[in-house]
């Protein structure tokens, strides 16, 4: 007498539950007005004595690391003599400065920079305008409020053609202040999939399912698809309609098309479903951030595409099974006013071609 076996099929449910996870991005700007406090050491052969004045900068960013900011300051020198009139000086110019963490909330930074300067000096007027150069080193604190405000300081040489030529050493401390602050918050949809099993004598059996395509095993004659793509009945990628899915973490080194040792991993993945569907042909697409040039993003894209058809040519692939296209910036995903959303656009997808 054969055992009883009871079975049960559990319908496969899709329930997209929304369970938000929020994540609030840094302060994000693209100009700032900093207003600071200044002391001066002069140059010896202006004065024995020291100065103080008042800046006034306004900063707009080129990139995620670089910014221009022309700037205005006005102060006065003591002289040192009972009753004499004390040195005026005003600069008005610009420099540019170079923050080395980028968006990093601690931020050191140096600048470069010139201008016109004026000197209001008693008994020496035909010589009252002159240019200047300066450069020097700082730092941006960490964002003291939510609207982003922020203590800087910076250390100056400033060289002043006026006269003989002097070199002062100037001192500021003061605060920054962002323009057009935005904040975003990101939601992301999780979407949770029960699968089928097996009830046998009340003992739950899970089917195998190598490559997580929904065909178990046993049936499925393309075992090695990469997930996120539909499939046919017998587990192969269905080429009847267009569909793309994202190589997530295939990544390169800083400003090369050079893969690095993750991305070649996730690659021989990508090969071996592309040697087990031979008739699978796909598009390899490169995608940048705005950061640059968009003639320089286009021509990075396309090395980092054709890079990627390289390596998988190298692991056996048939090259008639893959193009590769560079995109540039030109299809972001998602903002690129985030370090979040400019790493999301940095991305090779795998475009399956229609038949």
């Amino acid at each position: 007498m054969t055992q009883f076996r009871k079975q049960a099929l559990v319908a496969a449910l899709a329930m997209a539950s929304t369970a938000p996870v929020f994540a609030t991005d840094s302060v994000q700007h693209t100009s700032e007005l900093s207003v600071m406090g200044v002391y001066i050491e002069p140059d010896s052969d202006r004065t024995d004595e020291y100065g103080s004045a008042a800046r006034i900068i306004y900063g707009l960013r080129l990139d995620q690391n670089w910014w221009v900011e022309p700037q205005f300051t006005t102060g006065v020198m003591e002289n040192g003599i009972a009753g004499a009139t004390d040195f005026y000086h005003q600069e008005l110019g610009a420099d540019i400065s170079y923050r080395l963490f980028g968006d990093a909330e601690f931020t050191p930074y140096v600048l470069v920079g010139g201008g016109l300067s004026r000197n209001d000096v008693a008994n020496d007027r035909s010589k009252e305008f002159a240019g200047y150069a300066n450069a020097g080193l700082g730092l941006l604190t960490s964002p003291l409020t939510e609207s982003g405000l922020r203590l800087r300081a910076d250390a100056r040489y400033l060289f002043d053609t006026f006269s003989d030529n002097y070199s002062d050493i100037q001192i500021g401390l003061g605060i920054t202040v962002p323009i057009g602050v935005t904040r975003r918050q990101i939601v992301e949809k999780v979407t949770v999939i029960e699968r089928p099993v097996v009830v046998e004598s009340e003992r739950v059996v899970q089917l195998a399912d190598s490559d997580n395509d929904g065909v178990v095993d046993g049936v499925d004659q393309c075992p090695n698809t990469l997930e996120g793509l539909q499939v046919n009945a017998v587990g192969c990628v269905d080429t009847a309609e267009a569909q793309s899915v994202v190589l997530r973490g295939v990544t390169f080194e800083f400003n090369s098309n050079r893969l690095t040792a993750n991305a070649r991993d996730i690659l021989n993945r990508a090969a071996d479903a592309l040697n087990g569907q031979t008739d699978l042909k796909v598009e390899l697409a490169g995608h940048t951030d705005n950061v640059g040039s968009e003639s320089y993003n286009q021509q990075l894209s396309q090395k980092r595409a054709d890079a990627v058809r390289e390596y998988l040519i190298e692991m056996g692939v048939n090259a008639g099974q893959m193009s590769a296209v560079g995109y540039g910036e030109s299809q972001p995903i998602r903002s690129n006013d985030t370090e979040e959303g400019r790493e999301r656009n940095r991305r090779v997808e795998f475009n399956v071609v229609s038949e």
